[in-house]
């Protein structure tokens, strides 16, 4: 159930990311409670659309882009049943497709870190929403860290990840801070990861995975519904009007 929503989920949607609570992360909560959005709004892969339907809800005009129909699908009986109306969209969120100086604001959550390992899709993302938004947009950005919470830690972004591409691709850096996205794990799902990880042969990641479970087994005790506060970086940035590279 999205407790700010009163929407209670489909079952048939793909299987939610830990940090899919049902409901707008609190970070999230706090940026559109301190009036930072303004105008349009877009929120790249969606997913069930907590966020953007928590934008509507205060009265910004949201798009929503996911490349999933079953997940828009879902996301659009989330704002019906909600009684917001946010465009919900079955796109392409890096390639931002048709969009042309429309956003006044994009706020990534939990995206760009999707493609960490790949620098040129994420500056092609930073460059397409350089594209798909108005002189002076804002972006904001939340994704995963490496820094230490609680004993939580997650092989997230580094801090360095952010200022040269973005930058690149036309986008000032105001702040780049720590954060947290809370996030739930069942306990059975460390397993089921490691085991599709040894049939994909990506021995190089079990580690890390390893690692990640033998932390839940020490947290678990202490955690309520196996939720954590996972480390995270918040990001903000201001489009201007030239790129500063070819």
């Amino acid at each position: 159930m999205n407790s700010d929503t009163g929407v209670k989920d489909a079952p048939d949607a793909s299987p939610p990311e830990p940090w899919d609570i049902g409901r707008p992360q609190p970070a999230v909560q706090q940026l559109v409670a301190y009036g930072a959005l303004r105008g349009e709004v877009l929120d790249p892969g969606t997913g069930a659309g907590h966020h953007a339907i928590h934008y509507a809800a205060h009265g910004y005009s949201t798009t929503g882009l996911d490349h999933s129909p079953a997940t828009i699908a879902l996301a659009q009986r989330n704002a019906a049943q909600a009684g917001v109306h946010v465009d919900f969209q079955v796109a392409d969120a890096v390639e931002l497709a048709g969009f042309q100086g429309r956003f006044d604001t994009v706020v990534d959550s939990a995206f760009y870190h999707l493609f960490q390992d790949d620098e040129e899709t994420q500056l092609r993302y930073a460059r397409n929403l350089h594209r798909a938004t108005k002189p002076q947009a804002r972006l904001f950005l939340f994704e995963a860290g490496r820094h230490n919470v609680n004993g939580w830690q997650l092989d997230g972004m580094s801090p360095e990840r952010f200022a040269p591409l973005l930058e690149s691709a036309g986008w000032r850096i105001d702040h780049v801070g720590t954060t947290t996205y809370q996030g739930t794990f069942d306990p059975n799902a460390f397993t089921e990861m490691i085991a599709v990880m040894e049939a994909m042969g990506r021995e190089d990641l079990l580690p890390g995975v390893r690692a990640l479970a033998q932390r839940f087994a020490h947290l678990q005790p202490l955690l309520e519904d196996n939720m954590v506060h996972m480390p995270f970086w918040a990001v903000s940035a201001t489009r201007i009007d030239q790129l500063l590279s070819p």
